[in-house]
């Protein structure tokens, strides 16, 4: 990762166009929200980061920060740049960045009936490689099945997943779903 430089997305940023660049290529519909409590920093515990390698957008992360919890909400790389080991770069200056909390996310689930299969198996392999392990049952959000993963041999539980969502989750109850860029 040393070649890398890590900065933090906030205000006019001017890495903000190819976040949302990255991001419209990476997330399916239903999975888009609103990016604009990270690129404003109004909402305390949100942050987003980009990682430059000579001042180009590589890829991008979104962090919520809450007690002794650090969720990773969007990790994405440029299509053009996947497959280069760059989302374990992004996983690794995550952790250095959890500082010894309890870091989870949600990955889409893999059932009987589920679309893109193959893209959700190389994902949850993605994630075990890099030290997750999933915990608890799937559930469901905007329609869709999702299982969360926990970092290390660290605990957490249903309880601590669902107080960590009413204090974040509010931010998008309402939302409809994002598809339009200029929205995003």
């Amino acid at each position: 990762m040393s070649d890398f430089t890590i900065k933090k997305v906030c205000g006019d940023n001017p890495y903000r166009v190819a976040v949302r660049r990255i991001y419209m290529q990476s997330f399916p519909l239903f999975e888009r929200v609103s990016l604009e409590p990270f690129f404003t920093c109004s909402v305390n515990g949100a942050e987003m980061f980009v990682l430059l390698r000579e001042n180009e957008a590589e890829a991008f992360f979104c962090t919520l920060k809450r007690g002794r919890f650090f969720y990773l909400f969007y990790i994405a790389v440029d299509e053009k740049k996947r497959g280069r080991g760059i989302g374990s770069d992004v996983i690794k200056a995550a952790i250095e960045m959890a500082a010894g909390k309890v870091i989870f996310l949600d990955c889409e689930g893999i059932y009987p009936g589920c679309t893109d299969r193959a893209k959700r198996v190389k994902r949850l392999c993605f994630y075990r490689k890099n030290g997750f392990r999933e915990v608890g049952g799937l559930h469901e959000w905007r329609g869709e099945k999702f299982v969360t993963l926990v970092h290390g041999d660290a605990e957490i539980s249903e309880e601590d997943i669902q107080d960590f969502w009413r204090v974040f989750g509010k931010l998008w109850d309402s939302e409809d779903v994002v598809g339009d860029l200029d929205k995003v």
